[in-house]
């Protein structure tokens, strides 16, 4: 587990310090999950499979790939609205709609 932490930390350029912020523990524990020395309990687990989309599985090494990432957990109350609109959407009108925010964004 402590190879995984450390890669998904650095694949998000993130100091051990940032993390250990997020998550609400110390940065002295963070070093020491990634040096193998003690493991997280049960709720950085889960913290940190918040912090980095993937699943619990997938940080103690029970599955090889990300398993059920959920894109949406960085989104705003106002994008995921967008989203859910967009979707309800019929195909012509999301492609109108993606032309627009071209537009937009010129």
């Amino acid at each position: 587990m402590n190879n995984r932490i450390k890669s998904l930390r650095l694949e998000r350029e993130m100091s051990q310090r940032a993390l250990a912020e997020k998550i609400g523990c110390s940065q002295k524990s963070v070093d020491g999950w990634e040096k193998n020395k003690i493991e997280p309990a049960a709720g950085f687990v889960c913290a940190l499979a918040d912090v980095f989309e993937c699943t619990t599985d997938y940080l103690l090494g029970r599955e090889d790939d990300f398993g059920n990432v959920n894109p949406a957990v960085d989104l705003t109350a106002q994008e995921r609205a967008l989203v859910q609109r967009y979707r309800a959407l019929p195909a012509e009108k999301q492609t109108q709609l993606l032309d627009f925010a071209a537009f937009l964004d010129k």
